[in-house]
């Protein structure tokens, strides 16, 4: 095989590790960022999301108890925000791990009908329609377990989760083991075009980096409701900046090797000329 088919076949694959590398990086960015539970409930953290779920759930608690002539009273002690947190991160462990664990409300319940007797009775007020008591109160957990549940992504997204995440693993194994391949083959053939290689890498996450700043609008997110939408706008910013900070390494890695391989290049040059001119000096002197 002559030296311009090997560059030839070379380009041809180092174009293919490019694209490769780019897939396999946006992959693991994926599953440490909104494929991951650990990094979603650090994301949950940084938002004050139980907090503000908690807030959220006790204000359409009170909206909804309205016309129902109860006091807000009710509402003292029923839960905290790190009953919230304990509850959302129940679903998450569901959504992610798929373990069994279920919303236990019987505990809510309990609190919710005693608040309303004990109020019933301070305000010398008798019930008159227990049925109208228990329907009352399961209206006000669903409440609770609309918030805590995500909006019932959980129970919608289980499945395609863990199918995404263990999918997403074994295309990451596949496509890492090809482009060992082909860096091996690359070597062996001593065709130097690495540094090209990590500089399209560079260019390519840069690339996808700027699609997500113009695709979406961060500032005017809004799915399901305000505080989701913060957690889906710093899942979003974190994969980006991700991206920006491989693109970052994979520059300057692609610069330092593009030096190195031009330098090795140009001494293999000038001791190619330097053979040459020594073995033309030789005959000279022979003749």
């Amino acid at each position: 095989m002559n030296r311009k088919t090997k560059k030839i076949i070379c380009y041809i694959l180092g174009f293919m590790l490019t694209i490769l590398l780019v897939v396999l990086i946006v992959l693991g960015v994926l599953k440490s960022t909104a494929l991951s539970e650990y990094s979603v409930k650090r994301t949950l953290d940084k938002t004050n999301y139980y907090s503000l779920v908690s807030d959220k759930i006790r204000n359409n608690m009170k909206d909804y108890m309205t016309s129902s002539g109860l006091d807000e009273e009710i509402l003292n002690d029923l839960f905290t925000d790190e009953d919230v947190r304990s509850d959302v991160n129940k679903y998450l462990d569901k959504l992610y791990q798929d373990s069994n664990i279920e919303f236990e409300d019987k505990e809510l319940k309990e609190k919710l009908t005693n608040n309303i007797n004990a109020s019933l009775e301070k305000n010398n007020l008798q019930v008159e329609d227990q049925e109208a008591i228990d329907s009352f109160v399961t209206e006000m957990v669903k409440i609770y377990q609309k918030e805590t549940n995500l909006y019932n992504l959980v129970d919608n997204f289980t499945d395609s989760i863990q199918k995404v995440n263990n999918l997403l693993g074994i295309v990451a194994i596949v496509l890492l083991v090809i482009c060992i391949i082909i860096f091996i083959t690359i070597a062996i053939m001593k065709v130097r075009c690495f540094g090209p290689i990590t500089l399209g890498v560079a260019i390519l996450l840069f690339y996808v980096r700027f699609a997500i700043y113009e695709k979406v609008d961060f500032k005017n997110i809004l799915i399901l409701s305000k505080e989701f939408s913060n957690i889906l706008t710093m899942i979003l910013t974190k994969i980006a900046n991700y991206l920006n900070t491989f693109a970052i390494g994979f520059l300057v890695l692609g610069i330092v090797i593009t030096l190195i391989e031009t330098y090795i290049t140009r001494k293999k040059r000038e001791r190619a000329r330097r053979h040459h001119q020594n073995k033309k000096k030789t005959l000279e002197m022979e003749y």
